[in-house]
């Protein structure tokens, strides 16, 4: 009797916690869609500068549909002055409030320019004679006020080249803005590096319009000598 009693205790026990249980999660199940968006053609386009800028596009979907028409678009692209500009698509919000973005990179260059554009890092050296930097591909911007800006002026050291303590990633290109001279004589004017807050000390060098290879000598940081030759692509 008493058995019985305890089964029954027990059984009406279960039955209560599973009705509280169904209680609680009632209205919770449910699935989450979440927005997606893609974008056409390339993440990274190369623009000649002057020629009006056509998107290549993109297709937003959420739960199925169709809701490319919702996506905003934050940035612009200046077709009349050279400079690399970013691009940000952003789709609806979900009921929950989450969204999806995508980002494009432009980068206008004139292609008529004797120095602007993309060069690679051929023969670069630190003070002790140690080569770094074979292919690493660097970018000159003509600002058109007799200065460009060398997207990268340690052409990698910190950013790209690969060993135990670099390779940190863009936040560490020495960008810095350097006087041409008509003769190609290249001086530096400033320069900053986001990673570390600081600058160059000095920069010296010239450009051979003839042969497109830019020649330098740098120093960081006091110490630190880097011998620079780039050769435009």
């Amino acid at each position: 009797m008493k058995k019985n009693i305890f089964y029954t205790m027990l059984f009406a026990l279960c039955a209560l916690v599973m009705t509280s249980c169904d209680k609680k999660s009632e209205g919770l199940s449910r699935i989450t869609y979440y927005p997606s968006i893609t974008l056409n053609g390339d993440t990274y386009l190369i623009w000649e500068k002057g020629e009006a800028y056509v998107d290549p596009g993109y297709y937003s979907e959420l739960n199925g549909e169709d809701v490319t028409s919702q996506v905003t678009v934050s940035g612009t692209v200046d077709i009349n002055k050279s400079g690399v500009y970013t691009l940000t698509y952003t789709t609806v919000k979900n009921e929950d409030g989450f969204d999806a973005s995508a980002k494009r990179t432009v980068v206008v260059l004139d292609s008529t320019s004797p120095i602007e554009g993309f060069y690679l890092n051929q023969a670069s050296s630190d003070r002790n004679g140690t080569a770094y930097g074979r292919d690493i591909e660097v970018l000159v911007i003509d600002n058109g006020d007799g200065t460009v800006l060398f997207d990268d002026a340690l052409g990698g050291w910190y950013a790209v080249r690969a060993n135990n303590w670099a390779g940190y990633g863009a936040n560490y290109k020495m960008a810095a803005t350097v006087a041409v001279d008509d003769d190609g004589t290249l001086t530096l004017e400033d320069s900053h590096i986001p990673g570390w807050g600081d600058g160059l000390d000095s920069l010296e060098g010239t450009f051979d319009e003839a042969t497109g290879t830019i020649k330098f000598v740098c120093v960081y940081a006091e110490t630190l000598t880097f011998n620079e030759t780039w050769i435009k692509e």
